[in-house]
């Protein structure tokens, strides 16, 4: 008889133990709800949203997909979608210009600009 009361109390401890696991509030429930932490979500939008409106100064062209920008004192290295890029090559935006534009993320650390807005 003790051997089935062993048997039926680790039972109960295993069973307890994968309930309280399953039941936790872990780190990755945590990113689902909040976004993660601070800095992880910047430029995410959620859909059917505009993204917001951006000022820089256009400091110069890496290439033909990318440029550099400073926004806010920090130089950044932005790539250009296929409308920002012939607004570009058109010369609507020049090297030195203030442009108001709007990014978006395509999964990875560089921001694409969307469009420059012109006024």
């Amino acid at each position: 008889m003790t051997r089935v009361k062993k048997i039926a109390l680790m039972m109960v401890s295993v069973c307890t133990v994968f309930m309280i696991s399953a039941c936790g509030f872990t780190v990755e429930q945590h990113e689902e709800i909040d976004g993660g932490t601070s800095g992880e979500s910047q430029g995410t939008m959620p859909a059917g949203e505009e993204a917001p409106e951006q000022v820089g100064v256009l400091k110069s062209v890496v290439s033909s997909d990318e440029i550099i920008l400073t926004v806010d004192g920090q130089e950044g290295t932005y790539r250009l979608s296929a409308d920002a890029k012939a607004q570009l090559e058109n010369e609507e935006v020049k090297k030195g210009d203030e442009v108001t534009f709007t990014t978006y993320s395509i999964g990875d650390d560089q921001e694409t600009i969307d469009t420059f807005i012109m006024e």
